[in-house]
């Protein structure tokens, strides 16, 4: 027999359930542990996942409180379930007449990227967050043009910086290599340096993030 969570009931009498209630008294370790931290450890019974049903429309806030919920999120890589917060409509009030509505916010994404060398995870809003170093060689005084391309792909990419962490030689006085980005398309950006300047090749470093929509 297997586990039953409408024994024992109101009936007659627990005897013609013994079997049952003898099986749920076995397996009821078993069963709990599911979403739950094992029993005899530290933290016996603690919750460790929680599940949220998919919503198909946004709930909407109609009290004081806070709604936290599952539901699609449409993004480049296509529609995944995400967590969403509403909160409370505080405007329009006496003071404010700005009618700001309790826009969904999107809390969550599926993927994040901790293994390198190019680094992702995501932001409050539905933003994504890159970050990664770019290494290479200069070839005299050719300019650097190093192409960045973000994983996933995201839908728009917002913003792109770049750092020097390398040193000119060609100069009395060694400076940081100049640096400029340029957003080429959705998933892609462009790292741009005149380089050393002084016509002789040198490793070169730039770290770098940018921050895209999901």
């Amino acid at each position: 027999m297997t586990y039953s969570f409408l024994k024992p009931d109101g009936g007659p009498s627990p005897l013609i359930d013994v079997v049952q209630i003898r099986t749920d008294f076995s397996t009821y370790a078993t069963v709990f542990a599911k979403n739950h931290t094992a029993f005899n450890t530290r933290n016996q019974g603690d919750h460790e996942d929680v599940i949220l049903t998919l919503q198909t429309v946004n709930p909407g806030v109609n009290a004081d409180l806070d709604v936290l919920y599952c539901i699609d999120a449409i993004s480049h890589a296509g529609t995944q379930p995400q967590l969403f917060v509403q909160i409370p409509k505080f405007l329009p009030n006496a003071i404010d007449s700005t009618d700001a509505q309790n826009t969904p916010m999107q809390l969550t994404y599926n993927v994040v990227n901790t293994a390198g060398p190019q680094y992702q995870s995501f932001l409050p809003g539905g933003y994504l967050l890159y970050w990664g170093i770019d290494t290479g060689t200069t070839v005299t005084d050719v300019k650097i043009t190093d192409t960045i391309t973000l994983s996933p792909a995201p839908t728009q990419i917002i913003i792109a910086f770049a750092t020097a962490n390398t040193m000119t030689t060609g100069t009395s006085v060694p400076i940081p290599f100049n640096e400029s980005t340029q957003i080429t398309s959705n998933s892609t950006f462009i790292i741009n340096s005149t380089g050393n300047g002084d016509g002789a090749p040198i490793a070169y470093s730039f770290g770098w993030y940018a921050i895209a929509k999901a």
